[in-house]
C-alpha cells in the first residue's frame, strides 16, 4: 500500500498547497488529499478536500473537488496566508539540517540569475517565530522578512554586496 504523505485533514494555513487562477480570483487550499500520489495519478477521478476562495464566496468554502478541476487553468503557488523570509547564503540541504525541512523554500535563482545564493522560505503565521528563531541561531543571514518588494530587495542585496 502507498504512503499518502497528505492525508490528515489541516487548515489553510497550513495547506499542503494552493492554486491559483491567473486572475487571481480562484484559490483552492489544498486541505485533504484522499489518495497516495501514485494513485491519484492514475485516477481521474481524485478528489481533494478544500477551502476555495472565490468572487461567489471570497471568505471561503470548504468541499472536495476533484483534482483535474483544481488544476485546469490554475498555478500552483506560494501560500497566501504564509509568512515568509528570503536569507541568503544558505542551501536547501542546509536548512534540512537545522530542522527545517518542512517548510516551503523557492530557489529566488529560478526568477533571476542574479540571485542565486538567495531562498525564500514560507511558514505558517503561528511557525513564524520559531524558524526566524532557528535562522539567527544558526546565523543564516536574512535579508526581509514579509516583503511584497522581496525580490527587488534581493537584487539590491546582491548589488551592495559585490
Amino acid at each position: 500500500m502507498a504512503n499518502n504523505p497528505s492525508a490528515k485533514r489541516v487548515t489553510p494555513e497550513t495547506a499542503y498547497e494552493v492554486w491559483q487562477s491567473s486572475d487571481g480570483s480562484w484559490t483552492y487550499f489544498v486541505l485533504k488529499k484522499y489518495q497516495s500520489p501514485e494513485k491519484e495519478a492514475q485516477n481521474p477521478f481524485a478528489r481533494w478536500f478544500c477551502m476555495i476562495q472565490s468572487p461567489v464566496a471570497p471568505r471561503g468554502e470548504y468541499g472536495d473537488v476533484y483534482v483535474a478541476i483544481v488544476k485546469e487553468g490554475t498555478r500552483h503557488i506560494d501560500n497566501p496566508l504564509h509568512r515568509f523570509v528570503c536569507v541568503k547564503g544558505t542551501s536547501i540541504p542546509t536548512l534540512e539540517a537545522i530542522g527545517l525541512s518542512n517548510y516551503s523554500v523557492t530557489e529566488l535563482v529560478s526568477r533571476d540569475e542574479r540571485l542565486s545564493h538567495y531562498l525564500k522560505l514560507s511558514t505558517p503565521p503561528n511557525d513564524f517565530a520559531r524558524v526566524k528563531l532557528i535562522l539567527e541561531e544558526h546565523a543564516i543571514a536574512i535579508v526581509c522578512i514579509d516583503a511584497p518588494d522581496f525580490l527587488d530587495r534581493c537584487l539590491t542585496d546582491v548589488q551592495s554586496s559585490a
